[in-house]
This record gives structure tokens, sequence and C-alpha cells, in this order.
């Protein structure tokens, strides 16, 4: 049976110690590019495969000495943005399962800091090495797109503004889209109306959700009964209502509850007079309306499972290939899309 190919027998053929092999091989930044280039040209030269076993116990190993040191990660805010407010919202479920698997998290603000170096200084020095970055929007100054992120191994929890090279946590956004449409066409809807709405600058799952509007459209109604798609701002209230009195839908499946909300503003009775199922919805908050969830603590959690994982292999920076975790909708009936034309009127 061929002998395994060891650490040792590759750093004996480039006149190297086995701790710098075994580092190159993780990618850690303390090893120059060049050499680890050529640690792997030349473990792949002579077949070197990492051991199971062994690699298992080396990351229990390093878990059991960050955990034991108070291994903290940093959770990313930023006050300088508009959506500043919806930044905390994995922080609750990620602070429980950093907690659990041994680990502490602290809220870092960007907005305090002149410059990213200066932000990247300030946690290189309080020794955290992991981050979890929430959906931030572009602004003036430091922002995390130029982070000098070989410091810090980077999770995303969810898509924003911007799009980040990170491995991120995401929920399913064109399968949850398609879920409340497909709810809407097996009750029996004919008039379906689809407020898809939009950011303004455009978020990245704008066009997720436009598309999987279409594609629902085309696929489960017939072309004569398919009302074009309103995509003006998602505060445009007078937009949509102007779109709702010229194609009057018996049901409007739409971005987020405030559509509920000025549908009940303007006197209409749901689901009496006008059903509503949300494209996604924070449960807390509206349990009431009938959609798909957003997933906020799932994400919080499988965001920091991520980060440790990464962490564990010394994933620094920008990793080779993303890597995207896409949860599946979970829907929630509520009460404002009730059974149907038939059932409800």
């Amino acid at each position: 049976m061929k002998r395994r190919v060891t650490h040792r027998d590759i750093a004996d053929r480039l006149g190297l110690d086995k701790s710098s092999v075994s580092l190159a091989l993780r990618n850690h930044p303390s090893i120059s590019v060049a050499t680890r280039e050529r640690v792997k040209a030349m473990a792949e030269e002579l077949g070197y495969r990492p051991d199971p076993a062994l690699s298992t116990l080396a990351r229990q190993r390093w878990a059991g000495h960050e955990t034991g040191s108070g291994a903290t990660l940093a959770y990313m805010v930023d006050s300088r943005m508009d959506n500043f407010h919806s930044h905390r919202r994995f922080l609750r479920t990620a602070r429980v399962r950093a907690e659990e698997r041994g680990y502490g998290i602290q809220e870092f603000n960007l907005g305090d800091y002149p410059t990213i170096e200066s932000a990247a200084r300030v946690l290189h020095h309080r020794g955290i090495r992991g981050l979890l970055v929430p959906q931030f929007k572009h602004v003036e100054g430091p922002g995390i797109a130029g982070l000098p992120a070989t410091q810090f191994t980077v999770i995303c929890l969810d898509t924003g503004w911007d799009h980040h090279p990170f491995h991120l946590v995401k929920t399913d956004t064109f399968e949850e889209t398609r879920l409340v449409w497909h709810e809407a066409v097996q009750r029996g809807f004919k008039r379906i109306g689809g407020a898809v709405l939009s950011h303004t600058p455009s978020a990245m799952d704008d066009a997720t959700r436009y598309g999987a509007s279409l594609s629902a459209q085309r696929e489960w109604l017939p072309a004569k009964a398919r009302i074009p798609l309103l995509t003006t701002n998602n505060r445009d209230r007078d937009a949509f209502m102007a779109w709702f009195e010229r194609y009057r839908p018996d049901v409007v499946v739409g971005f987020i509850p405030r559509i509920w909300e000025w549908l009940c503003e303007a006197g209409i009775k749901v689901p009496q007079e006008v059903a509503f199922a949300a494209f996604t919805l924070l449960l807390a908050e509206f349990p009431h309306v009938s959609g798909c969830v957003s997933q906020g603590e799932t994400i919080g959690t499988a965001g920091v499972d991520a980060l440790i994982s990464a962490m564990s292999v010394n994933e620094w920076g920008v990793p080779e290939r993303q890597h995207k975790i896409v949860l599946p909708p979970l829907w929630n009936e509520g009460a404002t899309l009730g059974a149907g034309p038939a059932g409800s009127r």
C-alpha cells in the first residue's frame, strides 16, 4: 500500500519547516503568496491529500484554543446608512449561536471611523478575526468594500445594495416570490396583481423578485389575465393606489406588508374586498399577514456556523470561489389571503 504523503515530505523537498507547510496549505496570511503557491504546487506533484481524521483533530484543537481564549466575532453595522435600523435584525440569533459555539459577538459601527483602514486596525488590535456583514448600502467614506480583507474572515448576511465577493447566507428570493404567486393561483384567484415594487437605488434582489414574478405569470396565468407588474418605489403609495384603481385585481401579491397597510388606509377590506400576500414579512410584526416569512433568525444562526467553519480552515480574505447558503421559503398562512374567491367572498 502506497504511503500517504505528509507535510514533512513537502517540507523536505522545499527546504521549509513543517509548520510553514501546514500554514501555507491553509492559506494563512503569515506565509507569502509566493511560498503558498510553491507549497501547493509541490503538494500536487507529490499527490498529497489531507488525512480527514488528522484534519478533524487539528480543527478541534484550533477551536478549543480560540474559544478558550474568549474569541470574539464582530457584527458590523454602519450608522451613516439610512437602513441602519435594519442592520441588527440578525444580531440576536447570531449572538445566541455564537455563545453556543463558545464565542462572543461585538457590535462594531463603521460609522465611528474616518477610514476603513482605521476601523480595520481597531478590529485587528482587539483580536477580532471573524466578521458578519448584514445588508449594507453604498455610502461615501469607509465602506466594507475597502476592507483589507486578508486580515479577516467574512460572511455576508442576506443580499443588500452592494455586491461583495465573500460567502453569503440568504433567503431564496426567487422561490419565495414564486411560492406566493403559486398560493394565489392554487386558491383560484384569476386577477392576480403583482406589486413587485423596487428600491432607490436598486437593491440586488429587486431584479430577482421581478424575474420570479414574470416567470410565475407566464407559467400559471393565460396572457389575457396578466396584469402589468408594478415596479415603482416601495414607498410610493400614490403610484400603488393608481395602479390598483386602474386594474382592480382580486388579490395583490406584493413585496412587503406596507402594501396591506396602504389598502387598509384606503378603506379597502382585506381579504373581503381584495386579498393580499407578501413576498417577505417579519412574523413578529405581521403574524396576521399571509406570505413568506423573512428568515432573519435562521440567517443569523447559519451565518455564525459558516463563519466559524471558514475560520477553522484558515480561510482569509476573498475566497477563491464564493459559496452561497440559500434558505428555502417558509410560508405563513396568516389571515389576509383567505381560501380564495369562493371561500372569502
